[in-house]
């Protein structure tokens, strides 16, 4: 449930730049509005799962 709330969050904040893109009509613009929300997201949730895990290695090894 957390990481659906965190996806619609993601879409929901890029959605002025994707209404600007479509404004825009360049379809570079376009794929950028769209792709970078959902790459920024994925890079984010990597970091916050490769923290847990060393954390968690860490305490194993306490």
């Amino acid at each position: 449930m957390n990481d659906t709330k965190n996806i619609l969050i993601a879409w929901l904040s890029s959605t002025t730049s994707v209404l600007a893109a479509i404004e825009y009509r360049e379809l570079i613009t376009i794929v950028s509005a769209i792709v970078l929300p959902v790459l920024f997201f994925t890079i984010g949730k990597t970091v916050d799962v490769l923290v847990q895990v060393y954390l968690k290695n860490k305490e194993k090894k306490e």
